[in-house]
């Protein structure tokens, strides 16, 4: 052990920038040794642990980079789905075919997913404080490194008859700019939202489901000033750590709960996820009552949809709803189709 990581601290210190050398003159039994020896290699968390990993397969050969990092922890299956530019999502149920989506169609693979491939994504929840259990079959935690984002998002039964995963892959933070030049959302839209959480409206983001709510709903932190406190909960891996800006995290699933301790904390902005089941919406509606400017997302098919969802609920006062589409043709074309304010 000690000679093979002796090897690997020669292949950073070259660098191999020269990719004719393939796997920097491993063999494929010396590159699974070092595979072990990076899973013994730990930072402050889970995310800074995996990206240390990724710096340092990326020094030994940038091209196994990806593939190693996942393979430390048992996700080497999918791979070769997560590497690639095309694939926007995962589907895993232990003893079916893994299906993906790929542009704009569904594919079913000839990779068949096992119980090990759920249970170790049920493993890294774990290491990143989530426990998902019958109490709490449904989940969502994220995962970045290197160029790799991925929403995990994990459901055990009775919500679903089998355990299974939904990935949800990204190679980078989708920015506002990103946004414009993707032509997601046009310059006037961007003005009249902007103008609208200077205002101080409570927003949601309303679409069918992979149109892009959580995308925008993280781009959308940059219009936000930085000095301003925001608390994230439910899906606050989702957000960059940002020296920048005023953050607090919270991963507690209680979302009224988190809502009445940030009393405490002084809010000034509460991202407060996906309004899905009702305890959520009056967790939205305690938030905005209390005078927290708050941002969510909704699934919805139109504007009028989303209203009629949020009355059951809550009054539409100073709220501005954001109204996504998915459009697939050739390719998935997505973007924001109205800006509703009453």
């Amino acid at each position: 052990m000690f000679l093979l990581l002796t090897k690997i601290l020669e292949c950073i210190a070259c660098k191999y920038s020269c990719q004719e050398k393939g796997l920097c003159s491993f063999n494929k039994h010396e590159l699974y040794s070092v595979i072990e020896l990076a899973s013994r290699i730990f930072s402050r968390d889970i995310d800074a642990t995996l990206d240390l990993r990724y710096k340092l397969f990326e020094k030994i050969d940038r091209k196994i980079a990806i593939r190693a990092t996942l393979a430390t922890i048992g996700l080497l299956k999918i791979a070769e789905f997560v590497e690639s530019n095309d694939v926007e999502d995962i589907l895993v149920i232990p003893g079916r075919p893994i299906y993906i989506t790929k542009h704009a169609e569904k594919l079913r693979t000839s990779k068949i997913a096992d119980i090990t491939l759920v249970k170790n994504m049920l493993k890294l929840a774990h290491m990143k404080g989530i426990e998902l259990t019958t109490a709490n079959p449904s989940i969502r935690y994220g995962v970045r490194f290197g160029p790799i984002r991925m929403r995990i998002s994990l459901d055990l039964p009775p919500v679903v008859p089998n355990p299974q995963a939904y990935l949800r892959i990204h190679k980078s933070k989708i920015t506002i700019d990103k946004l414009l030049d993707s032509r997601f959302i046009t310059i006037e839209q961007l003005r009249e939202i902007y103008r609208l959480i200077k205002e101080g409206k409570h927003i949601v983001i309303t679409g069918p489901p992979g149109s892009g709510k959580t995308t925008f709903l993280v781009a959308l932190d940059d219009l936000i000033p930085p000095n301003l406190q925001r608390v994230y909960i439910d899906e606050a891996d989702e957000f960059d750590e940002d020296p920048k800006k005023n953050q607090i995290k919270i991963r507690n699933v209680d979302k009224i709960k988190e809502v009445y301790a940030s009393l405490n904390r002084n809010i000034d902005v509460i991202f407060i996820g996906e309004l899905q089941y009702e305890n959520h919406f009056h967790a939205f509606k305690t938030a905005t009552e209390i005078g927290i400017q708050t941002l969510a997302t909704m699934h919805s098919t139109s504007v009028n949809d989303a209203i009629e969802r949020l009355e059951k609920y809550v009054k539409l006062k100073n709220i501005a709803i954001i109204q996504l589409a998915k459009q697939p043709k050739e390719a998935v074309k997505r973007k924001v189709v109205e800006v509703y304010v009453k």
